[in-house]
């Protein structure tokens, strides 16, 4: 009988940090395996390619050693170097998506296609201009980025068998609790505030049916508050952490139904009442309860840098409701590792006005306590572990 293949590495390349986690997949839930996370230094948070050399250089011993079987390993392309764009195409026969997507890209970009990876999700057919268009999510990276990420890969004595965008597979990693009939027409938002860059998913079901990528993220955050306090960034991002609400452990205690109290009605203290899950009013596994209001003294300084986050994924959830408005948003989940700072998520749902959650997969994983684990605590809410945790979970695509 052959020996079953390990479960594949996921790992992330982050503005922040390197991650890579393994995880056993299960019936109820899945186990882990091991984990390890390297932190970026600080001179290289705003260097994208220095970074990037940097994480390549350190996978090999990131994994050396810190429990994880096998070596095959499933990437996702950081979103610096990735170019995500909407477009709406009419089919004609003999001339695929895929072809019609890299002609596009050449007429708008003046873009090679033959220089650049190109993967597209079909979203929908929609009627514009007397006619019927295909709406389709094109994720596109230089070859040359993904060839230099896959040689860095071999250098660390890995096989490569998958590469997903990072929207992708932030979308992935909440499968296990979109898995029923009734979900199919439910429409979530997924927000993952990253320390360089900020992500837009928006999913029918499981479907991806939006995506983006914007360029306000904890950097800018970061450097609002260094502004008000004459201080450095580093220090100012420590700060923020430090001042911001603690956000708390994802629960499964039951919080009012939606009969009991509306999930769009906002808190009369200001802030936004949780989506109740369809769980008999249960909050969903991997998913917060409400989160705390959180200190005022940043309100100020981060007013501008939040005005203009909420903006832009208002734009998004606008252009989504414009043409698949049949069933709007009725959740938004926080991400990222900026989403550990409840208060942040919290002022930006009171701007977006939606029933907003803080998501934390990780939280359902099942674990000993006794596996292997680098730079990261497990007992603590991880919310930026989630793009990780849907690679886990993403299909071989190489």
């Amino acid at each position: 009988m052959m020996q079953q293949a390990a479960a594949p590495i996921a790992v992330e390349f982050g503005v922040a940090s390197l991650k890579a986690l393994q995880l056993e997949p299960g019936e109820e839930a899945p186990s882990l395996v091991a984990a390890a996370c390297l932190e970026t230094p600080e001179e290289l948070r705003g260097d994208h390619e220095g970074r990037l050399s940097f994480q390549c250089e350190r996978l090999g011993s990131l994994l050396k050693g810190a429990g994880f079987k096998g070596r095959r390993v499933i990437f996702s392309i950081p979103a610096p170097f990735t170019l995500v764009q909407h477009l709406q195409l009419v089919k004609s026969e003999g001339m695929n998506l895929t072809a019609q997507i890299a002609e596009r890209l050449r007429e708008t970009l003046h873009c090679d296609p033959a220089r650049v990876v190109i993967r597209h999700i079909e979203v929908g057919d929609l009627l514009r201009g007397g006619g019927s268009r295909t709406e389709v999510i094109c994720f596109a990276v230089a070859r040359d980025m993904v060839l230099r990420i896959m040689a860095g890969a071999r250098a660390a004595k890995c096989e490569v068998i998958g590469a997903h965008s990072e929207h992708v597979a932030t979308a992935r990693a909440f499968d296990r609790v979109t898995r029923r009939a009734s979900d199919e027409n439910l429409t979530s938002l997924f927000l993952d505030v990253g320390a360089g860059a900020s992500k837009v998913v928006m999913t029918r079901g499981r479907r991806v049916v939006f995506a983006k990528t914007i360029h306000v993220s904890g950097r800018d955050l970061d450097q609002a508050v260094a502004a008000h306090f004459a201080c450095e960034p580093a220090e100012a991002r420590a700060r923020r952490l430090a001042m911001g609400a603690e956000m708390p452990k994802p629960v499964t205690a039951r919080i009012p139904a939606a009969a009991d109290a509306p999930a769009n009605t906002p808190d009369r203290t200001g802030g936004v009442a949780t989506a109740p899950d369809r769980r008999v009013g249960a909050v969903a596994p991997g998913l917060t309860a409400p989160v705390g209001a959180g200190a005022d003294e940043l309100a100020e300084p981060l007013r501008d840098t939040l005005d203009a986050m909420a903006a832009e994924v208002s734009m998004c959830v606008r252009y989504y409701e414009r043409h698949f408005g049949d069933a709007p948003v009725g959740r938004c989940v926080f991400v990222g590792g900026e989403a550990r700072d409840a208060s942040l998520c919290r002022r930006l749902a009171e701007r977006l006005r939606l029933p907003a959650q803080i998501g934390d997969p990780m939280s359902c994983v099942k674990r000993s306590g006794k596996e292997p684990t680098r730079g990261v605590d497990f007992s603590a809410p991880q919310p930026g572990w989630a793009a990780p945790f849907g690679l886990c979970f993403a299909p071989r695509n190489l």
